[in-house]
């Protein structure tokens, strides 16, 4: 379910700002739009604010490390969606 962010059960594929059951996503990552590719998430999880600038995300700076941000990326698909 979501808490302070977002249900996180495999984005990948999903459109940004759209997610499972009504999280309130900043207006900039809506106004972004499209679907959540592995690229995007890669370049998401390195630098939201550059991603997305004016995201909500000023708590969480990025991961500079690519396999740290590649295994974010499994784990996440790892995780059965839900409806």
């Amino acid at each position: 379910k979501n808490g302070v962010g977002p249900n996180l059960a495999d984005p990948m594929g999903g459109t940004r700002g759209e997610g499972r059951g009504g999280f309130g996503y900043s207006a900039q990552l809506k106004a972004k739009g499209g679907s959540w590719s592995y690229e995007d998430m890669n370049a998401w999880l390195h630098r939201p604010a550059q991603f997305v600038p004016g995201t909500r995300m000023a708590a969480f700076p990025g991961m500079n490390s690519d396999k740290q941000r590649a295994d974010v990326i499994a784990y996440l698909r790892s995780i059965p969606a839900r409806q």
